[in-house]
């Protein structure tokens, strides 16, 4: 079972210590290196990690000890059959929480970045892009955008798994990953997200039994 929760990042403030003591030292640390606007969205969605388990796992330990597996991705150093992971954008923070492990990318979505796609997506991607209406491309960058993002997440490869290097079919029903040097198989959701529609919100959970994420907006 896989859950999605999202929350304002004006929420919380890097300077506040009753927020910064639910947080361990090394993640502080890690954070404060952080400038401006991204110090506040880690801060913010590491906050939201801490409360997301202790809602759902009410016997954690906190402050929570995350570590960083080879290839990136973070996990629970005292919890590992909790899987989770993290993005941000703008003025939103999400976490997924689920039984396997789990991807998700939030993205605000700024008009004209359709030519990021010639440099990093896949020849059938970017074909799929150049068939759409002018109209409608920003929104399909955005669609394989987050989607791809939280694949990559998802199988914690990392930048070992250049966007190049697979291709997401969304032109009929639900999206499919065409990615042959990937073992596992991976289900992709997109998720409505109602509290802003300027931005796109996307999970991939290594599961094809996998029903779709509820999204809870704290």
């Amino acid at each position: 079972m896989t859950a999605v929760f999202a929350t304002k990042i004006s929420a919380f403030d890097p300077e506040n210590i009753s927020q910064r003591v639910l947080l361990t030292k090394e993640r502080l640390y890690a954070i404060d290196q952080l400038n401006g606007e991204g110090r506040q969205q880690s801060f913010a969605a590491a906050l939201l990690l801490e409360y997301v388990v202790k809602r759902l796992f009410p016997k954690a330990e906190h402050p929570l000890e995350v570590a960083i597996a080879q290839g990136g991705k973070p996990y629970l150093a005292k919890e590992p059959d909790i899987h989770f992971n993290l993005s941000h954008s703008g003025e939103w923070a999400v976490c997924a929480i689920s039984s396997s492990p789990v991807g998700i990318d939030i993205q605000h979505c700024d008009e004209g970045r359709r030519d990021v796609a010639s440099r990093f997506f896949h020849r059938e991607e970017i074909r799929y892009l150049d068939s759409l209406p002018q109209f409608r491309r920003d929104e399909g960058f955005y669609r394989l955008w987050t989607l791809k993002e939280s694949f990559v997440k998802a199988t914690g490869r990392g930048l070992d798994l250049p966007l190049r290097s697979f291709w997401i079919d969304i032109r009929r029903g639900r999206p499919q990953i065409d990615c042959g040097n990937i073992e596992g198989q991976y289900k992709l959701f997109e998720l409505d997200f109602p509290a802003d529609k300027a931005y796109r919100l996307a999970v991939c959970v290594r599961d094809l039994s996998e029903s779709e994420p509820r999204l809870m907006i704290l």
